[in-house]
């Protein structure tokens, strides 16, 4: 099971790397726009994060880890909000905002991972 947790960790943060990349490149370019990039990436990121909940959840691995589920619940939540500004942005003419949006969730994700 370590093999899937592993394989699942380094899928997760190729996720991220996604969302980073359709961010930087629409900043490169300066549309500003959303692009499908981001949302691979994010919905790589949801698939992934539930997994390996489920993981640790289920007790398969040999980790004496505790799941805190008030930050799962925050980093879902913040994972489907970027999903839907990839969704409504998609169909705007002007989609700076839910460019901006997406940047700044996924960093608030970052922080959410990390520093709590």
């Amino acid at each position: 099971m370590e093999f899937v947790y592993t394989a699942l960790l380094v899928l997760h943060f190729v996720g991220i790397v996604a969302i980073g990349y359709g961010f930087f490149k629409e900043l490169a370019k300066k549309t500003f726009g959303v692009n499908v990039a981001m949302l691979h990436g994010a919905s790589t990121q949801l698939l992934t994060g539930v997994l390996l909940v489920g993981l640790h959840e289920s007790g398969s691995l040999d980790s004496d880890y505790v799941v805190d589920h008030t930050k799962i619940a925050i980093k879902l939540i913040v994972a489907i909000a970027v999903i839907a500004m990839y969704s409504i942005g998609k169909r705007k003419a002007e989609q700076k905002l839910y460019w901006a949006l997406i940047g700044a969730l996924t960093l608030t994700n970052i922080v959410i991972a990390y520093a709590l």
